[in-house]
């Protein structure tokens, strides 16, 4: 028997927990369980080293009414003469949050038409069990049906029944509890079903219920993100290490309702990656910060997430602002002071962002470099005469281009560096030979963001031609072809 199909958990709450004798075996347990309905695997582990059963087991029906019924019948009772009561329960990853609540399997989220009262919904799906409660969900403002209710059974195998025989217009799906959509701050508990270890399924939050799941988490998430204090950015920088799959990643920071654009790079050398998350507002960008820095997956993987200010960002609001006010200017209704004001401060940070900018490249992370550099020092002047160049080799590939100038601008005198698409090389051009050497003597044979570098003198002809060959635009490609013969 596949014994993979254990952590399977469609259709949800379908396998259950035993707790029993290590003198059980499948056999004895089988005629007992089977009768409730369809077993699809079950599950016996054993001791690696005596190789005994360690006295409990995993269940995984077909149906979630037939797991629901065997723990109503069979929890806390004696199957077998001289041996204690079994213990039976959903099967649950051990960080599910309050996983021993039972309110869990006895509510239902459905959709309704706006036109349905509550007690047409009580009188329909009294038909599966008797129904504790109907909870129908309506605008704070005009009080009309929001199309969708909460129905709570008194047992689990009601609700079960009602979950699989209701009619599909219904979409019924169990419901979260609200204690479980108030994770702790620095974490996740219901997400870990994306790590290779846990034993829940994506089928906890997402579209194996049904899209409407979906609905309910950004609701009560859109909840809490509007109780967060607003910050200045919009954008998050996150850092995962060991690093994840992109897929997974992008699920998680996609459970705060709003991102709009997920960019993602991973060195494998450094067994780290990276993403840039930005999402379309600062209150959702200042939730995934407060919530999900510092989460780390069962499997050990840790997740860092920053706040990703930057200049260029502020000078582009700013400059919404003036055009604003200009179009206001237009319309008849002057304020030059204000707009004078907001022309200064965004050229104070269009030169902030575009001169001796900080690199977007976090150069204190453990994987920018593997080499300690002196501080960074601001480039010299584009007219400035060229003194030295520097050959640069990269494998497998060239590193980001923020990355190549945060670290070569540190010698001094750095006027710039050339690459070429689809090329692994590049050129440094230094004011001075100093400090060309010194870039040379620090960074060759380093690894620069999980990029191997050789840096070496690039050649150069005799002066006399070097003077014409100076103001030669094809310099670089002539450059390419006298190393490519080489």
């Amino acid at each position: 028997m596949n014994h993979v199909a254990r952590n399977d958990d469609k259709p949800p709450y379908s396998r259950i927990f035993i707790v029993c004798s290590k003198q059980y075996r499948e056999h004895d347990l089988r005629p007992f369980f089977e009768k409730y309905g369809e077993i699809e695997d079950m599950y016996l582990p054993r001791d690696r080293n005596t190789g005994e059963t360690r006295g409990i087991a995993y269940i995984k029906y077909a149906k979630t009414s037939s797991a629901a019924t065997a723990i109503e019948e069979l929890h806390m009772t004696t199957l077998l003469d001289n041996h204690k009561p079994i213990k039976v329960m959903v099967a649950s990853d051990k960080n599910d949050y309050q996983s021993n609540s039972y309110d869990k399997y006895r509510r239902l989220f459905i959709k309704v038409p706006k036109t349905m009262t509550e007690k047409e919904i009580r009188q329909y799906f009294s038909s599966y069990g008797k129904v504790e409660s109907v909870r129908l969900q309506r605008d704070k403002l005009t009080d009309e049906s929001k199309g969708f209710a909460y129905v709570n059974f008194t047992t689990f195998s009601e609700t079960a029944k009602a979950f699989e025989q209701c009619d599909k217009t219904y979409k019924a799906i169990f419901a979260t509890p609200k204690d479980e959509l108030k994770r702790p701050r620095n974490s996740l508990e219901g997400l870990d079903c994306y790590s290779s270890n846990s034993n829940l399924t994506k089928s906890h939050v997402y579209a194996d219920h049904g899209h409407h799941v979906n609905d309910e988490f950004n609701k009560d998430y859109l909840t809490l993100i509007s109780k967060t204090k607003e910050q200045d950015f919009d954008t998050v920088s996150v850092k995962c290490t060991p690093p994840v799959l992109q897929k997974h990643l992008e699920r998680l920071f996609n459970i705060v309702p709003g991102m709009i654009e997920f960019k993602y790079t991973m060195d494998q050398g450094n067994r780290v990656c990276r993403a840039s998350v930005t999402y379309d507002s600062q209150k959702a960008a200042a939730y995934s910060v407060e919530t999900i820095n510092n989460f780390e997956y069962p499997s050990g993987e840790v997740i860092s997430v920053k706040p990703d200010i930057s200049p260029l960002t502020k000078a582009t609001s700013t400059l919404n602002n003036i055009v604003n006010n200009i179009k206001n200017s237009v319309d008849g209704n002057p304020n030059l002071l204000q707009l004078a004001d907001a022309i200064a401060q965004a050229s104070s940070l269009i030169k902030t962002a575009t001169i001796g900018r900080k690199s977007p490249i976090d150069d204190k992370d453990d994987g920018f470099c593997n080499v300690c550099l002196p501080p960074i020092k601001p480039l010299a002047s584009s007219n400035c005469r060229v003194a030295q160049r520097c050959f640069l080799v990269f494998r497998p590939h060239p590193p980001p281009m923020a990355a190549l100038m945060n670290a070569f601008c540190r010698f001094g005198g750095l006027i710039e560096i050339t690459t070429y698409p689809n090329k692994n090389f590049a050129f440094a051009k230094y004011d001075s030979v100093k400090s060309a050497q010194e870039a040379i003597k620090t960074l060759n044979g380093a690894t620069l963001c999980g990029v191997n570098l050789k840096v070496l003198e690039a050649e150069e002809k005799n002066t006399k031609e070097k003077m014409c060959v100076d103001d030669d635009d094809d310099i670089e490609r002539k450059r390419m072809k006298l190393n490519n013969k080489d």
